[in-house]
């Protein structure tokens, strides 16, 4: 004879697992732990005993900062779960790397902020540079330009060019959503490039830039773009469009918190800092 199913209440199922109600509807929403039964005329949830393994698994996992859509794919595939798990504690790895490194920020912000940042103008010419065009989530752009520094630095070692050259990188003003962004390598003027590369080799224009010289780890560059900004707006020079950083020290070579960073914005040709445009 067919043992009777038990069927346990949300708030009962939810004890026994050790979640919240809370999070099992949330669950339930993104198809991770569906209740067995939803009675028709109440909209209550009811779950059976054989569901609380998987209850406790997702538990485990959300405590251990798994993404919910690492959870989906290791409870519809468990042929893939050691896959994911292995992606999934090598990203938890590198933010904890990263916050570990902005606590350590911390402590050197104060000077960093107190230090007055000089604002000059600079006269850069059209430069023709292999160039990459990406996108990111703005809270992973610090991330996503260094990935694309290093193809783009990649491919110019395979096409033979020079890599000591400087390097440069283009993003929005404001950061919001998904942003756009390019990086790329200058190429020494006259040198050959493979013409099966054209669409890789843009011209970036040149003109007149108002810029701060910064040095100090990639994650403190807002303190130049403040200084930067704050100076433009004071003198009355609108802030749109592309900001340009250039790199003008290799962080392989001197040392992250070492790296000199030039973050420019073009103004008008007549522009001079401490000039107010009427």
């Amino acid at each position: 004879m067919t043992e009777p199913v038990r069927w346990m209440s949300i708030g009962e199922f939810a004890r026994a697992a050790r979640l919240t109600i809370k999070a099992l509807r949330y669950y339930d929403r993104e198809g991770l732990l569906v209740p067995a039964r939803v009675d028709p005329g109440t909209g209550y949830r009811f779950y059976t005993p054989a569901q609380l393994a998987t209850a406790l698994r997702i538990g485990l996992l959300r405590r251990a900062d798994v993404s919910i859509a690492a959870i989906r794919v290791i409870l519809h595939d468990p042929t893939r779960g050691s896959e994911v798990l292995a992606a999934e504690r090598a990203r938890i790895e590198r933010e904890a790397a990263r916050a570990a490194r902005s606590f350590a920020l911390v402590d050197t912000l104060g000077a960093t902020v107190a230090t007055d940042l000089p604002v000059a103008v600079h006269r850069i010419p059209d430069r023709r540079v292999l160039w990459r065009e990406a996108t990111a989530a703005a809270e992973a752009l610090e991330h996503a330009a260094a990935e694309a520094i290093e193809a783009v630095l990649a491919r110019a070692r395979r096409l033979g060019l020079d890599t000591t050259a400087p390097v440069v990188g283009r993003y929005p003003a404001a950061l919001d959503g998904e942003v756009s962004f390019g990086v790329g390598v200058e190429i020494a003027p006259g040198a050959p490039v493979d013409t099966g590369t054209g669409s890789e080799v843009v011209t970036l224009p040149g003109g007149v830039f108002a810029g701060v010289d910064f040095t100090g780890a990639p994650a403190l560059l807002p303190v130049a773009y403040h200084a930067l900004f704050a100076r433009l707006a004071d003198d009355g020079v609108p802030v749109e469009g592309a900001v340009r950083e250039y790199y003008l020290a290799d962080p392989a070579e001197v040392g992250e918190d070492e790296m000199l960073t030039r973050v420019v914005h073009l103004v008008p040709d007549d522009y001079r800092p401490g000039w107010v445009r009427s």
